[in-house]
């Protein structure tokens, strides 16, 4: 499975061509090019579903990327409430800082997200 594809279907929410490709290598923690998990790329683009699904198939919520970064942080930096809120129910550590010392909470912009990381 190409990485490319893998990255475009996360980003973009296509569930369908994700779970196809994932029926060829059924590894949801793999790194892909630019060091980041899938998780990550649905954190990061806001992609709820796409979210839900790579968790229950098994995708570590805590994983970090190349640079330290969790799928929460990812979803904090990025504003995406409902990826954060999906996140801390699954179990993600809000503690846990990123490469520049902040906490989720710490980095947070939005006062919603900040109200669900207390």
């Amino acid at each position: 499975m190409g990485d490319k594809e893998l990255m475009w279907a996360l980003k973009n929410g296509d569930l369908d061509e994700v779970k196809a490709l994932l029926k060829k290598d059924e590894d949801v923690n793999r790194t892909l090019e630019g060091g980041r998990k899938p998780l990550h790329y649905a954190a990061d683009c806001g992609q709820t579903e796409m979210l839900e699904f790579l968790i229950s198939k098994g995708a570590d919520v805590n994983a970090p990327d190349k640079h330290g970064i969790t799928p929460l942080l990812s979803a904090t930096y990025e504003g995406h409430l409902t990826c954060v809120k999906i996140l801390l129910e699954k179990g993600a550590d809000k503690e846990r800082k990123g490469p520049d010392g902040l906490s989720a909470f710490e980095a947070a912009e939005s006062e919603a997200i900040k109200a669900l990381l207390k």
